[in-house]
């Protein structure tokens, strides 16, 4: 029997090194989204942009090896408390082993409000990807100072939040990558209500590579 033992030892060592490796490498992708589905629920439709096709932009921002978190928020969610709340998960995620690099936050509107002060918050150097967030409110009421990589999206033709991130990539901060893409759909806010590749093939790259 304890021959036996012996033998079976390093299988079962290797086993769980294995299972212990894979959870490792996955990649955990929070999305958070704007706030007309706090005020609509999921099925959220603006009179001017459409439908917020929220299931198929949770679907296409799946990758191999991936686990999405996409919590619907309540309504008139306090912005910052709900920062604060995702900030101590991902303090958790990375306190279990997971690296830094396999996590990603992606916020649309309101969403990358709060993932502009997660990233302000929270010192792990993990992956941002801010959709339509930034306007001048946001920059004299706020003192940001980003950790990780960015990437942020916006569109001239957005009269929401659709400037670009110039501001902030020029303030002191603590990014090791900070880019930042133009959409030229003529859509305004309206491009982060759907799944376009404009800004899901970027996303999907920065998730696994941060790379463009």
């Amino acid at each position: 029997m304890k021959f036996n033992l012996l033998i079976f030892l390093p299988i079962i060592f290797l086993f769980i090194g294995c299972n212990i490796s894979i959870k490792n490498q996955k990649k955990y992708i929070y999305y958070l989204h704007g706030r007309i589905i706090e005020i609509q629920g999921k099925d959220a439709v603006s009179e001017e942009f459409g439908k917020y096709e929220f299931d198929n932009i949770v679907s296409a921002l799946k990758v191999d090896n991936s686990e999405i978190i996409a919590e619907i928020r309540n309504e008139n969610v306090d912005y910052l408390d709900y920062a604060n709340k995702v900030s101590t998960q991902i303090d958790s995620l990375i306190n279990s082993g997971i690296k830094p690099k396999n996590i990603t936050i992606i916020g649309a509107s309101k969403g990358a409000i709060i993932a502009s002060n997660i990233s302000s918050i929270n010192s792990n150097p993990i992956n941002y990807v801010f959709l339509a967030g930034n306007n001048d409110y946001q920059e004299e009421h706020n003192d940001w100072k980003f950790h990780g990589q960015v990437l942020c999206f916006y569109d001239d033709s957005d009269n929401i939040a659709g400037k670009n991130y110039d501001y902030w990539k020029n303030n002191p901060n603590y990014t090791t990558k900070f880019e930042q893409v133009k959409i030229d759909k003529s859509l305004g806010h309206g491009f982060l209500y759907k799944p376009y590749k404009e800004w899901i093939e970027p996303t999907k790259k920065w998730i696994l590579s941060q790379e463009l």
